[in-house]
């Protein structure tokens, strides 16, 4: 009998790997906080989080990018998207927010307002298009 038990313990001890744990897991705090820009990748990022977007893909579906551009102003315009996507995120309409620059001038970090939403909301747009179709 006490040999079943340790058996049994034994055997619920290692399959407890195989739970599901990502929500015991705590997740980014910084990635409700701030936006992360890596200006060489050309990617936006929930803080330090890998919760990311690249930007090469708008390229082909910039119908999606519409809510953002009215938000912003202006229109992201050829014949690079990506670049002038990211250059619209640096330079925000009115300084309606501040942008720091990180690390050598390579990301930069932008708070989390409506324009960035609208510029994040876009490219979970352009994402879903590109993947889920």
């Amino acid at each position: 009998m006490l040999y079943k038990i340790a058996i049994t313990l034994i055997l619920g001890s290692l399959l407890s790997g195989c739970i599901k744990t990502e929500n015991l897991l705590q997740r980014d705090p910084t990635a409700n906080q701030y936006y992360k820009l890596d200006s060489q990748d050309l990617r936006l990022c929930r803080g330090e989080s890998r919760d990311c977007y690249a930007l090469a893909h708008i390229v082909s579906a910039r119908e999606k990018l519409r809510p953002m551009e009215a938000k912003y102003g202006q229109r992201v315009k050829g014949p690079n998207y990506p670049v002038n996507f990211a250059r619209m995120l640096i330079n925000p309409p009115a300084d309606s927010y501040s942008v720091k620059q990180l690390e050598g001038g390579r990301f930069y970090q932008l708070p989390v307002n409506d324009y960035t939403d609208s510029a994040w909301n876009a490219l979970n747009q352009v994402h879903r298009a590109y993947y889920e179709n």
